[in-house]
């Protein structure tokens, strides 16, 4: 091979390692855009979730709705000393035992 198409050839390697070590750590670099992550740190009132959003899941469970009554539930345990008036709600717990949707750690290793 000639001397250019060796670099070309070393150039085009440099850069895809240059991206696969960038795509790998990247999630670990902390400044993700959370626009991309909706839901995750975000007041379940600013998630549309109203006690008629409740009230929908209670009568008809989804599992869209297991997801948004674990957020509730979470953000409600994350949150203890706000006063958010959806973490009053006995219907959200009862829902998520009733669905099994926290089931206890097991084997953590700790």
């Amino acid at each position: 091979m000639d001397r250019a198409r060796k670099i070309s050839t070393y150039l085009i390697i440099a850069v895809a390692f240059g991206f696969s070590i960038y795509f790998f750590i990247s999630p670990f670099l902390g400044s993700q855009d959370q626009s991309l992550m909706p839901g995750l740190n975000q007041s379940p009132d600013s998630v549309s979730t109203l006690t008629s959003d409740v009230d929908t899941c209670v009568t008809n469970p989804t599992s869209d709705c297991d997801q948004e009554m674990l957020q509730i539930v979470n953000f409600c345990k994350d949150n203890k000393d706000q006063h958010v008036p959806v973490c009053t709600d006995a219907r959200v717990p009862q829902y998520v035992d009733q669905r099994g949707l926290e089931r206890p750690t097991i084997n953590t290793g700790r």
